[in-house]
């Protein structure tokens, strides 16, 4: 019988930033109690899912009737930034400011002033009557019909997270990791040490690869689809400080017809270089995959294998940079194979488009790259890895990621 269990533990502090973490981490695990588990897969949800996401259910159900393995889906720190995942709108004072410049610049007086504007229902208010006055105008003949107006708002994540971005999510993955191989509520098959696959499309390939990352130790193999190798620092939050309509992480029509509306989540990182909070080359460079002093580090640990696939027209992350990344795995002797899809691979059924995420379903990817990929593992016959810690200098700083006690931990030092 497929079980499904959801765990809340206690997971990581915020170590950059010098922020108690006030939320626990919630994961789910689906498996068979009747069948012994060969493998456990993480599928690791990109931006706008959860793992409480019904289809996820489906996936994981499905999968474990077909294979021997375990499956757990992760909310990790911060997973819930986007509206259909529990985030709320609101405006902070970088907001404001551009609200009122902006209005003032079409003498658009507002029905309040923006410093009164501390709740939803203010902020909808007021976006409501900007909307409703620019459609008068443009009637009335006095803006263009092709007008409209910029304007930007914060989200708000649930369980009053933020955006840290990347660290602090793969460490959850990790813990998540952790606490079931030393409290597994199935059987293992043969009684050893299960093997461990990272799956995700985007956002979640690319934590897979930055758990490898942090804990080569642990990660046998990742399955990616369309992850970037370097990440694009807008959706660290903070884009809004340099160009609000350049570096938001997204914009939309959706909410109101006469607004582009541009959003980014709430974050404490800043570009201004004299803020403790600045996010420095060394913030970047630890968050990158591809960081080829960092990649010859990971070289030394036990070889994750990685398998990737990626559209000759993503219209959102680097080609480039993601041949050059697998082109340094093998250089380093990993075992990686990247798929560069183009025209010709299009078959409606596993391969649907050429933009982002090329349509592929989780459970089709899962089923055609796991099993031969499991079979290259068990032959491999890998033995227990005594240093359980690595260090990546970067910059002016050095990142530690260690295991003890069950945890992953993060120790960062100025070199």
């Amino acid at each position: 019988m497929i079980n499904q269990k959801t765990y809340e533990i206690t997971s990581c502090d915020d170590v950059e930033l010098n922020i108690k973490r006030e939320s626990k981490l919630e994961f789910k695990l689906w498996f068979d109690d009747i069948k012994e588990v060969r493998a456990l897969v993480f599928i690791n949800q990109g931006l706008g899912t959860d793992c409480n996401d019904p289809y996820l259910d489906f996936i994981a159900r499905d999968l474990i009737k077909n294979l021997d393995i375990a499956i757990v889906g992760v909310n990790y720190h911060c997973i819930g930034n986007r509206p259909q995942t529990g985030s709320s709108f609101y405006l902070d004072d970088i907001d404001k400011l551009i609200l009122n410049e902006s209005c003032k610049a079409i003498n658009l007086p507002l029905p309040l002033r923006v410093q009164e504007i501390d709740t939803y229902e203010k902020m909808s208010e007021v976006f409501h009557f900007i909307n409703q006055s620019l459609s008068k105008r443009k009637i009335e003949g006095k803006l263009n019909p092709s007008y409209f107006l910029n304007l930007h708002v914060s989200l708000q994540p649930s369980k009053n997270e933020y955006q840290n971005f990347g660290i602090m999510q793969a460490q959850d993955l990790i813990n998540a990791l952790l606490f079931i191989k030393t409290n597994p509520p199935f059987k293992i098959s043969g009684g050893g040490d299960l093997p461990v696959i990272m799956t995700g499309t985007s956002h979640g390939g690319y934590l897979s690869h930055l758990a490898a990352k942090i804990a080569p130790w642990l990660i046998d193999g990742v399955i990616d689809n369309s992850s970037g190798a370097k990440f694009p620092w807008r959706v660290v939050g903070f884009g809004k400080e340099i160009d609000f309509m350049q570096y938001a992480e997204f914009s939309t029509f959706d909410f109101f017809h006469h607004i582009n509306t541009h959003c980014s989540t709430k974050t404490f990182w800043t570009s201004n270089k004299e803020s403790k909070n600045f996010f420095s080359p060394a913030r970047r460079k630890i968050r990158n995959i591809l960081e080829k002093d960092h990649l010859v580090i990971q070289g030394e640990y036990p070889h994750t294998k990685y398998i990737s696939y990626f559209s000759v027209k993503d219209e959102y992350l680097s080609l480039e940079e993601k041949r050059i990344l697998y082109k340094e795995f093998k250089d380093l002797n990993f075992d990686t194979q990247l798929y560069e899809i183009d025209q010709k691979d299009i078959d409606h059924k596993f391969i649907k488009n050429l933009t982002h995420g090329m349509g592929i379903p989780t459970k089709l990817l899962i089923k055609k790259e796991l099993p031969p990929l499991l079979e290259k593992i068990f032959l491999e016959n890998k033995k227990d890895f005594k240093d359980k810690s690595i260090s990546y200098p970067s910059e002016d700083l050095i990142y530690t990621f260690s295991e003890n006690d069950n945890k992953i931990s993060l120790r960062i030092m100025k070199k």
